[in-house]
């Protein structure tokens, strides 16, 4: 009685259902299983891009910082530089000399007697200028030379021998330097027409003549004093020098004057134009 009853329910509750199928008649969904860490120990090691960097390779960043920040400030000068660059070049002014037109040099004075214009007398000061240069330096060079040269000598006991004292001869090389230095800067004025140069050299004749006035009252004066320096070729070669810049310095003065106001009167036509 007991098995019937058993084969009964059973027959209620239908067939069984197998393992792969769900009671709908769908396949169940396989859940992954995980995979657990192999050891304890593993979990707690870090991996190498968590440990800190070397030495070498932190001192590799900051010099690569360094230099990069290096690179951003001398670029950054560099800038600077082109943009001060461009700005002079947006306002520069063309020279005088690009707008001088023939019109205006047909208004150029005459000097030396109506011999010659301005300019031309202009350049015969300068290469007379030049001369005076070359001959007092071959007087100087000569006579340091001549007798063993040192660079200072204790002072003379006689007026005579201030004459080859090397004071006198450091003297009249710094004029020479000063009057060549003048004579090229004369040379270019007169091809740009720069009246501010021309100025200055024509008040540089007046300070010329008196250097040269004293020079040629030292030098007569101590070797006519007693003593064993006389009126010798080389000697009088450079009182001739002194002597002659006199005259030149005084003609100099009118000529570069009547060029510096021909070169303001071409500034003041060119200024016309422009207007």
């Amino acid at each position: 009685m007991t098995h019937l009853i058993q084969n009964f329910q059973l027959n209620q509750v239908g067939p069984a259902s197998t393992p792969g199928n769900n009671g709908n008649g769908k396949r169940a969904m396989k859940i992954p299983k995980v995979k657990e860490p192999r050891g304890g120990d593993n979990s707690s090691k870090k991996s190498s891009a968590d440990q800190a960097p070397g030495a070498l390779r932190v001192m590799y960043w900051k010099m690569s910082q360094y230099f990069e920040k290096i690179g951003e400030a001398v670029n950054h000068q560099y800038q600077k530089v082109i943009m001060f660059r461009n700005r002079m070049k947006a306002n520069k002014v063309a020279p005088i000399h690009t707008k001088v037109q023939s019109r205006h040099l047909e208004l150029e004075p005459l000097c030396c007697l109506s011999s010659c214009l301005v300019r031309g007398g202009c350049t015969t000061v300068v290469v007379f200028e030049l001369c005076y240069v070359v001959a007092t330096a071959l007087c100087i060079f000569e006579a340091m030379f001549r007798k063993k040269f040192v660079l200072w000598e204790p002072f003379p006991k006689s007026f005579n021998g201030w004459f080859a004292h090397p004071l006198f001869y450091y003297a009249i090389a710094v004029y020479d330097v000063t009057l060549f230095i003048m004579a090229v800067a004369t040379a270019r004025a007169l091809v740009n027409f720069d009246k501010t140069t021309l100025n200055i050299h024509h008040i540089f004749c007046i300070f010329s003549f008196f250097i040269n006035l004293a020079f040629l009252i030292f030098s007569i004066w101590s070797l006519a004093s007693v003593g064993p320096l006389t009126f010798t070729p080389i000697n009088c070669l450079l009182i001739f020098c002194f002597l002659y810049q006199l005259p030149l310095n005084i003609w100099g003065y009118f000529v570069v004057k009547s060029c510096r106001d021909f070169f303001a009167l071409i500034h003041v036509f060119v200024s016309l134009a422009e207007a």
